[in-house]
Parts: C-alpha cells; sequence; structure tokens
C-alpha cells in the first residue's frame, strides 16, 4: 500500500463546504438508514472496522494524525482536516476523539452465518435501544457467537451509538435483519435447537438445561420480551430466576448471564 503525503490534506473551515455537510447528514441516525454510507468515530473502532475489511473511503482528522493509522492512509482513502469547531459539531466524543471515517455499509445474509460443529446464534426481536444492541454485539463477540439475527425491528445497526456501545464489535460478527418468518425457516432448515427467553410457568431454569447441537437463543424487547408467536414453534423455554426484589435486568445484561452459561457448556 502507496504512503500518502500527510502534508498533503486538505483543511476544512466551512459550514457551507461540501464534505462537512455530507457528514453532518451521515451523522444524523435517521438520515443515516437510506444511506450506503456511515460514520465510524475514533481511532479503535476505526482500526477494527479495517481489520474486519470495512471499505474506508474518507478519514477526516481533528487534530494530528494518530501513529496507529499510518498503515491505513493510501492513496485509495481521501484524507482531510476538520478544524475544531467543525469536528465537534459531528462527534459525541468530542473530547477524546481525533479522527472520523466514512465507511460503506457491509450487509449480510442468513447465508453468511458459519456453522461450525456446534454454532450459537443470537435473536433479537423488536429491538429498540441502540446501546443495548451495542453491549449484546459486544457480548456475543467476546463469546465467539457466529451472528446475531435481528427480527422485526426498525433499529439501524450502523446507529453511531450502537457502534460506540459495541466497541467496533458490530463489524466483527454477521448481523442480520429478517422477519420472523425467514428467520424460523432458517433455523429449523439449520436443525438449530431454539431456546426462547420467556418468563412463564413452562420456563425452565437457564442453568437447568443441557445445551446441544446448533444453538439460537431468541430475546425479545426492552419492553415487551418475546411476542406470542414464537411460542408456537417447537422451542424450549427458558428464564433467569430473580433472587431479589427487582424482577428484571437488562436485556443486555440478560443476554451475558445466558450466553456465558451456553458457551461454558459448549467448549
Amino acid at each position: 500500500m502507496e504512503i500518502i503525503n500527510l502534508f498533503s490534506m486538505k483543511i476544512i473551515k466551512s459550514l457551507q463546504n461540501p464534505h462537512f455537510k455530507r457528514l453532518k447528514k451521515l451523522s444524523n441516525n435517521k438520515f443515516n438508514k437510506k444511506e450506503s454510507e456511515f460514520i465510524i468515530e475514533g481511532v479503535k473502532e476505526i482500526a477494527l472496522a479495517v481489520s474486519s475489511d470495512i471499505k474506508i473511503k474518507k478519514i477526516y482528522f481533528r487534530k494530528e494524525i494518530p501513529i496507529e493509522f499510518d498503515i491505513f492512509l493510501s492513496k485509495e482513502i481521501e484524507i482531510f482536516y476538520l478544524n475544531k469547531k467543525l469536528f465537534d459539531l459531528l462527534t459525541y466524543r468530542n473530547i477524546s476523539s481525533k479522527v472520523i471515517a466514512v465507511a460503506d455499509k457491509k450487509s449480510y445474509s442468513l447465508g453468511d452465518i458459519f456453522l461450525k460443529k456446534k454454532t450459537i446464534v443470537l435473536i433479537v426481536e423488536n429491538i429498540e435501544k441502540p446501546g443495548n444492541l451495542g453491549a449484546i454485539m459486544r457480548t456475543a463477540d467476546g463469546m465467539a457467537v457466529s451472528g446475531i439475527i435481528i427480527v422485526d425491528s426498525k433499529i439501524n445497526i450502523y446507529n453511531s451509538n450502537v457502534i460506540r456501545s459495541s466497541v467496533g464489535s458490530v463489524f466483527n460478527l454477521p448481523i442480520i435483519k429478517t422477519n420472523k418468518k425467514e428467520a424460523i425457516e432458517f433455523l429449523n432448515k439449520k436443525k438449530f435447537n431454539l431456546y426462547n427467553t420467556i418468563v412463564s410457568k413452562n420456563s425452565e431454569n437457564y442453568l437447568d438445561i443441557n445445551y446441544s447441537g446448533n444453538i439460537a437463543i431468541a430475546f425479545g424487547s426492552e419492553n415487551q420480551g418475546l411476542s406470542d408467536k414464537w411460542r408456537s414453534y417447537d422451542a424450549k423455554e427458558i428464564c433467569i430466576k430473580m433472587n431479589g426484589k427487582n424482577d428484571s435486568f437488562n436485556l443486555s445484561v440478560s443476554v451475558g448471564i445466558i450466553l456465558s452459561e451456553v458457551v461454558r457448556q459448549t467448549k
């Protein structure tokens, strides 16, 4: 890769600059849903995106170029300098961030989930909070889950809050958005054992389950839980037994608790 001349960077100072206007639109999470590009903020997150074959198209620096970026800067990537005022208008972490990038979104299908001897996938239905989704991605990535299937949700997986709370894990594993029907057809075809996280009279303590074969664990939304339609499929119902006064955990915490036991058994 041929390194560019860092002193040839273009300096952007005006609110009316076309690059700044484009960045401002991409930083709007509602607008970003319809776009093929998205913004990545932070040295670590951009480095993870590069290592996961996310195509970086433009990089915008606030101050000096971090040493860590030397290996990523080529003539294939446009490099710009934003003054501090403009940079801070675009970022959430304006105290610590030095760099933002514009990259192409990467889309996955259910067929991109790599099936191993024991494959674990997470299913999340109707999730609403970007921070929760990012935290779930981070946990799933850390525990080598093969993919996350997001069902019937309007959430934008390239939402800046998702990227930030996932600490770049959004780039490391297949994230598939689909509907309930297609998700179930895939699970049946690939012979997954489905476990629905539901609190009911039929629910078993997640610690009492022998997890085997290809495993899919379904979680519902933060407020409503799994919809009733999931109960019509051949699945075991599992739950976390609560011992305190509070009757539930945060969704991302519940995912981590149950997933840790599944991974422990499948090692």
